[in-house]
């Protein structure tokens, strides 16, 4: 259905939602433009305000013309017939990309394996994104918070998320390749980036001694886990994205609690400026 030979995402300047979007189109080889869009975080009589009109004032009306259901993140690009087409909500962009770019299993039974994991992922993500985003009357708070997002991402038994997918990868080995299937699929980008998310946050709140990203899951008993995440950090096709400034972006907007400053801290405006350019291209 693709006709573009460069493909638009829209995003926040943060990884967040669009992460994956723009990692999946980078290691399909296809051109990328990253929209991005900032939320501007203002001083007001000593507290901050959040002023988001560089989408919901500008580009989002415009865009709302050709999709009514507008949000971000969104992807645009050229259909077979040469119009403009756009998707929005972030589970059905990864979907499509999945489908164009043979990302979502070989069969019938893979579809549905990829599916199951994506949505699992999604689960995953949805823990620390809800902690990162609250913010608590003091620090003790803060950090008892914290300790029940490593209790309930990474206790060893039936509830634990991580464990889900520790068995699903140790059950699931494939002789020549570390994908949740048998090759690579959306499952694989969605689980990497939120295991990404959560190494930030096991280094920011010290629930480890170990500086190495690379031992961090083993440490805590996921040594499948910690050899996907290697895995795929080392794999050729994500270099270009890995080198790039989108993935030093932050992990979370400017109005998150955590994850949305340098390491892991919160955004400070009196001292942090985003300097994210208005597009970033990746060829």
């Amino acid at each position: 259905m693709i006709k573009s030979n460069e493909i638009t995402v829209g995003y926040w300047s943060t990884k967040g939602l669009g992460s994956v979007c723009r990692q999946m189109v980078i290691y399909a080889n296809i051109p990328l433009k990253a929209k991005i869009y900032k939320l501007e975080a203002i001083l007001n009589n000593g507290e901050t305000i959040y002023d988001g009109s560089s989408w919901h004032e500008e580009n989002k009306t415009e865009l709302k013309k050709s999709n009514s259901l507008i949000n971000l993140p969104y992807i645009e690009l050229l259909d077979l017939n040469g119009d403009n087409f756009i998707i929005s909500q972030s589970n059905a962009c990864l979907m499509y990309l999945a489908r164009e770019f043979n990302m979502l299993g070989q069969n019938e039974i893979e579809v549905s394996q990829c599916e199951q994991l994506l949505f699992e992922t999604v689960d995953l993500r949805n823990i620390i994104t809800s902690f990162a985003y609250t913010h608590y009357e003091n620090t003790n708070k803060e950090n008892l918070a914290a300790k029940d997002v490593l209790n309930r991402a990474f206790d060893n038994n039936n509830s634990g998320k991580m464990q889900k997918f520790e068995h699903w990868i140790q059950n699931h080995k494939h002789a020549n390749t570390n994908f949740l299937v048998n090759n690579i699929s959306v499952a694989d980008f969605n689980l990497f980036d939120v295991l990404d998310f959560y190494i930030e946050f096991l280094k920011h709140y010290e629930f480890l001694n170990n500086s190495n990203d690379e031992d961090l899951f083993s440490e805590l008993g996921y040594p499948h886990i910690g050899s996907f995440y290697v895995k795929f950090k080392q794999l050729p096709q994500m270099q270009k994205y890995f080198n790039s400034i989108l993935y030093q972006l932050p992990y979370t907007n400017k109005s998150a609690n955590f994850g949305s400053g340098i390491k892991g801290n919160s955004w400070d405006p009196n001292t942090q400026k985003d300097e994210t350019p208005e597009e970033i291209i990746i060829k």
